[in-house]
């Protein structure tokens, strides 16, 4: 009878148990943790459940719809994408190549050029689904384009500032995360600064606003415009963010250090300040630009007709010379596109690399391939310091972003977080793991204002990625800028499966539209 009562008890103490055990809908085993906050990696279990983290440790005991072997493998929040374009708000081949990099929220809008309807943006993304979460900024250059009607090219007048602040506000208002300025670009070139002081401190009134900008130049000046955007952030009172932060050609590379210093300065001063970069040293407007255009030769140049006098031959011969000491050799110039097959081999040589294998000068061998190519090459310029790059990728308030664009081909838009973990971490351990994935998720998060994401923590979204720290590797190039990267194993987004490497996309929509909190 006792042994009856026993089984009995038994019995019924396992149904209890069984009824209140908790059957996650993935179970991520034995994974190596680094959870955003930049502390050391630790081994544990990740359990999902209704599109959040649920619990973290040792699950052995528990159930879930789908179990993953994690064994060998980083298991980190997912990447946070500061400088995106807006086609990764309509196009799916651009959030695939996000997701590719282990992209799982990205924000876009930025250089300057937005929707300008934020709130009706958002709103039909949040009705139609993305796979990944999507915020954006408003565009300065979008606010003038609409609004500076007459005198484009000379400052606001009180009127038109008057409803371009507020236009900002209300955007601001319904959910962008700030605005951005392309000063590179019409029309914010013609900008003063006191323009952008008067429009950014609107920013001011608002919770986690800042201020995003594509500097004025990135060139000679590059120090110039930093400290315009520095004057901007410190008269109206708001963060900072300089994006892609550039020092272009040769002769500026020794400006890197100058340039991050008065970054620090600000940031000692008790500024909030930001800059982001991608992992390359070559831009977007250099990857497939065309030669004749990138050396500023004659518009006839690539024709036979006009070297009947040796003198013009000469002349052009001679600027090729003078452009390529400027750009510091053919050794920076790749070719990425020719048009005759007798060229095709040559595709990823550098012109130095041209010029000796057919044992003529470097002049030489872009004149002749112009002219053997009727004019149709293209080239990508590597025109940015690798140290330079280390530096910044070293500095604690440097995070990152693709730059992605649908416009200029670019292996960033596809490789830029697997180049920064593979080459930059593995490979040349410029920087911790758990300090890349720290800049990559939490330190954009808390910019953003983003409560539940960044972090691989209970409560918070399932936004996760998992990668083999020994593989992973960008295999983008600038002649074949979308070759996926390598080791990135599996993405989710909101709780939900979006991709596995084995399977390839799942199919699934469960991207949220990010919008900027007042808490």
């Amino acid at each position: 009878m006792k042994n009856y009562l026993f089984l009995l008890l038994s019995l019924i103490a396992a149904t209890i148990a069984q009824a209140d055990e908790v059957h996650y809908d993935i179970l991520l085993k034995n994974g190596l943790i680094v959870d955003g906050t930049g502390l050391p990696p630790y081994r544990a279990d990740v359990a999902l459940l209704d599109g959040k983290i649920a619990k973290i440790g040792d699950l052995g005991a528990y159930k879930a719809s789908k179990t993953v072997d994690a064994t060998g493998l980083v298991v980190a929040p997912g990447f946070i994408d500061l400088l995106c374009h807006n086609d990764l708000l309509w196009t799916l081949e651009a959030q695939e190549r996000a997701i590719h990099s282990g992209v799982t929220s990205g924000l876009t809008g930025n250089c300057g050029f937005s929707v300008l309807d934020v709130d009706k943006n958002l709103t039909k993304i949040q009705k139609h689904h993305s796979m990944v979460n999507v915020g954006t900024l408003i565009g300065q250059g979008t606010l003038r384009d609409w609004f500076v009607k007459q005198n484009r090219q000379k400052p606001a007048s009180p009127q038109e500032m008057a409803i371009m602040k507020l236009f900002l506000e209300g955007a601001v208002a319904a959910g962008a995360f700030g605005l951005s300025s392309g000063l590179g670009y019409e029309p914010g070139e013609w900008c003063e600064p006191a323009e952008l002081e008067n429009l950014a401190s609107v920013l001011s009134k608002f919770p986690h606003a800042a201020y995003y900008t594509h500097i004025r130049n990135y060139r000679s000046n590059v120090l110039e415009a930093i400290k315009e955007a520095l004057r901007v952030g410190e008269t109206a009172k708001v963060p900072v963010v300089i994006q892609h932060l550039l020092f272009k050609l040769p002769s500026n590379w020794d400006q890197t250090e100058s340039g991050l210093k008065l970054l620090e300065d600000a940031r000692g001063r008790g500024e909030k300040v930001f800059a982001t970069i991608y992992p390359y040293d070559f831009w977007g407007n250099e990857v497939q630009i065309p030669l004749a255009q990138f050396l500023y030769l004659p518009k006839d140049a690539d024709r036979w007709a006009y070297y009947h006098d040796d003198d013009k031959s000469d002349l052009v011969l001679a600027s090729i010379r003078k452009r390529l000491q400027e750009y510091g050799g053919g050794d920076k110039i790749e070719i990425t596109h020719v048009h005759a097959k007798a060229f095709k081999s040559f595709l990823g040589f550098t012109v130095k690399d041209l010029a000796r294998r057919r044992k003529i000068s470097e002049e030489d061998a872009v004149l002749g391939l112009l002219l053997e190519n009727a004019g149709d090459v293209k080239i990508c310029y590597h025109g940015l310091s690798e140290e330079g790059l280390i530096k910044k990728i070293q500095a604690p308030y440097v995070l990152f972003g693709s730059d992605s664009s649908g416009s200029i081909p670019h292996p960033r838009d596809v490789g830029a977080f697997s180049r920064l973990l593979g080459t930059y971490v593995r490979d040349k351990r410029v920087i911790r793991l758990s300090e890349a994935i720290h800049r990559l998720t939490q330190e954009p998060a808390d910019l953003l204002g983003l409560k539940d994401r960044g972090l691989l923590k209970e409560g918070y979204w399932g936004d996760v990625v998992v990668f083999d720290p020994a593989t992973i590797k960008d295999n983008a190039t600038a002649v074949s800028p979308y070759l996926e990267p390598t080791g990135m194993k599996m993405v989710l987004i909101n709780g939900q499966l979006v991709y596995a490497a084995k399977e390839g996309f799942s199919g699934r929509y469960p991207g949220q539209v990010l919008r900027r909190s007042n808490e």
